[in-house]
């Protein structure tokens, strides 16, 4: 799973209420996913070699699933109406 897939999939999830329709989100992530298969070790761009050395290695597919999980968690931490209250409710206390 590459680093557009898993941004994908989190929007997918959890943001597709901005987009119209399915067409519209796969159509914004395609340049995405143009530019990572594009991008090799041996490029030119220096991004994207830099991208390739990071985001193709072997270390990062095994650690994408770990990456993949803690990005979900935290986007649901974040949109809980309950946790977000919570973070106010902090927030009001301190400044008392």
């Amino acid at each position: 799973m590459n680093l557009f897939k898993i941004f994908q999939r989190l929007y997918m999830e959890y943001f597709s209420w901005a987009f119209d329709n399915e067409f519209d989100l796969d159509r914004t992530f395609n340049d995405l996913n143009n530019f990572h298969t594009k991008a090799l070790p041996t490029s030119e761009d220096k991004k994207e070699q830099l991208y390739a050395k990071i985001f193709k290695s072997n270390a990062f597919y095994l650690l994408s699933p770990v990456i993949f999980i803690w990005l979900r968690y935290q986007v649901m931490k974040f949109s809980s109406a309950e946790y977000l209250q919570s973070l106010i409710n902090k927030s009001i206390e301190n400044e008392d």
